[in-house]
């Protein structure tokens, strides 16, 4: 998991990178719940979910705003993902427990996903993006 916050003056910017675009799916996954709740989730509720988009941006953009969609609807905090990303459509796994305040209490609410700034880039061995969280 490689995700680091930075400043920002009225939201949350993560910057996030990974090996490989799964990996980065997967932290900026785990870059949304852990903005949102603390301590750690059992993956033991399982969510299928299929969003779609013509950019690995606008994937990106639809997954996290899926997962922030999911974690509120069914107070579910997810943990764990499992990605199958193809031309055009993401597919993913989500799992997690639910919320339980005495855990997972004490988060920041993200309201949603802006699309300022969002953009993946590949940097030498490694994608990396910046995504900024609506507070």
């Amino acid at each position: 998991m490689s995700f680091i916050e930075k400043d920002h003056t009225a939201d949350i910017l993560m910057h996030i990178r990974a090996p490989d675009i799964t990996g980065l799916f997967a932290d900026a996954g785990q870059a949304l719940m852990k903005t949102m709740y603390r301590g750690t989730a059992k993956p033991v509720h399982e969510v299928s979910v299929t969003v779609t988009g013509r950019t690995l941006e606008e994937l990106l953009h639809a997954f996290l705003s899926e997962l922030l969609y999911e974690s509120e609807v069914q107070n579910v905090v997810f943990s764990t993902f499992e990605f199958q990303i193809e031309d055009g459509k993401v597919s993913a796994i989500l799992r997690g427990e639910p919320f339980d305040a005495k855990i997972h209490g004490g988060g920041t609410e993200v309201k949603g996903i802006s699309w300022y700034g969002l953009s993946i880039r590949k940097e030498q061995n490694e994608y990396t993006c910046d995504v900024l969280f609506d507070v």
